[in-house]
């Protein structure tokens, strides 16, 4: 069972000139395949290019207040938001730190890295510890940090992999934690200045590993058809993998799809969608759309790849991810700005699984722990008129899921999790 929070129904899209502040233009041009009609908003600072208006009315207001939560001139990567908490972490990794968010404002330092580290991509793994990218002097590796004292260099820091095949990474840059633990990373070579071949790998690979305490065995999921892989983000039903392709030079902005089955195999790999300029991240929503760094702005995509629109900022976009209480905020980070905006769509980070079996005569539902913000929900019926209740028995915590043993009876009940 998945329960899934935060899906919208379509809202009418209406554009109207209202004043000097929010105005509306049409572009035309002649483009192979037929007449393409684009439409550009400004609602105060925000403009918008809007290529299907009835998915784009789905997922954004073109009303909504974009805000710049942050200046803060350095290099700022690896978006992530921390839900026991309800704060922003991105990378500085111009000064080898991790920077807190907590909205609207407030900026300060979250964990002082060891020398030479330099964490790039950032993500959560099912039990909300941090798994990051490291492209530092001190070594090319995936690494997670637990039991942060905030603003200090205090904390575990365990190195899951180092190497594959007994050669070294080029340089390790996003990160995805897949729901069955399995952690799939890019090496795209972009900050160490090391090059493919003698002690490093040869080629710029995609790679995915199962978390262990350390020295996990990695395997390479992908080495041929893409030339430097960079942004990596799931599906919201994990079977499809989608991984940007920069090129060699950073001339393009290609983002594959790829099949993946419940194995962990990956088959295929085709062009998805093509960004303008390149995509250093993206995040699928609940509804499978992509949304991606664009140069300027974010560009989403429906998943059969077509363009749905972009938010225009005006600014670098280095990287992005869905945030807030109801993971219905899109943050983005880009020297010199941390930047948030408010979607009508929750980020595919918002679901959560739920599984069910029998276990020796008693029913026991699982989730992951801690799952914060989710409450397991029960009822006797489904449908619009279902009368949802909290399940007020606190689950035992067990390999990393909540578990919960119910007994069993000749009735019939209904389990889900929702967000408080």
């Amino acid at each position: 069972v998945e329960e899934r929070f935060g899906e919208q129904t379509g809202r009418c899209f209406r554009l109207s000139i209202m004043s000097a502040v929010l105005c509306f233009t049409r572009l035309r041009g002649l483009l192979p395949g037929g007449l393409v009609v684009f439409a550009l908003q400004i609602a105060g600072a925000v403009q918008f290019q809007i290529s299907d208006p009835v998915e784009f009315s789905k997922i954004i207001d073109t009303n909504a207040v974009f805000t710049t939560n942050a200046t803060y001139n350095y290099q700022i990567e690896g978006a992530v938001w921390i839900p026991n908490g309800q704060f922003l972490v991105f990378s500085d990794m111009a000064n080898n730190k991790l920077k807190k968010l907590v909205p609207p404002t407030t900026l300060s330092d979250y964990f002082l890295e060891p020398s030479g580290a330099k964490y790039n991509g950032n993500n959560l793994d099912g039990q909300e510890r941090l798994i990051s990218c490291e492209s530092g002097s001190s070594g090319f590796k995936v690494v997670m940090t637990t039991n942060v004292a905030v603003g200090t260099s205090t904390g575990t820091i365990v190195s899951l992999v180092t190497s594959c095949n007994g050669l070294k990474f080029i340089s390790p840059n996003d990160v995805y934690v897949k729901s069955d633990g399995s952690v799939w990373f890019t090496d795209t070579g972009s900050d160490s200045g090391a090059s493919p071949g003698g002690q490093y790998q040869p080629g710029y690979y995609v790679y995915r590993f199962c978390e262990t305490n350390g020295n996990a065995t990695v395997v390479p999921v992908i080495t041929n058809g893409i030339q430097r892989p960079n942004g990596i983000c799931f599906s919201p039903d994990e079977t499809k993998l989608y991984v940007a392709d920069d090129g060699i030079n950073w001339n393009k902005g290609t983002i594959m799809v790829y099949n993946v089955t419940s194995s962990n195999s990956v088959t295929g790999g085709r062009t998805n969608c093509t960004v303008s300029g390149f995509a250093d991240g993206f995040r699928c929503d609940v509804d499978g759309r992509i949304w991606s760094t664009a140069g300027d702005g974010v560009e989403i995509f429906a998943p059969d790849g077509h363009l749905i629109g972009k938010i225009l900022m005006g600014r670098q976009i280095n990287n992005l991810c869905f945030g807030g209480p109801a993971y219905q905020t899109l943050f983005t980070v880009g020297q010199p700005n941390v930047c948030s905006f408010p979607v009508l769509v929750a980020g595919a980070v918002s679901v959560r699984k739920l599984a069910a079996c029998n276990n020796g005569g008693r029913f026991l539902v699982s989730w992951p722990a801690p799952s914060t913000g989710f409450n397991l929900q029960t009822s006797d019926s489904l449908g619009a008129q279902a009368a949802w209740t909290n399940v007020t028995d606190l689950p035992q915590v067990t390999n990393g899921l909540n578990q919960l043993g119910l007994s069993t009876t000749n009735a019939a009940k209904y389990f889900r999790l929702r967000l408080n």
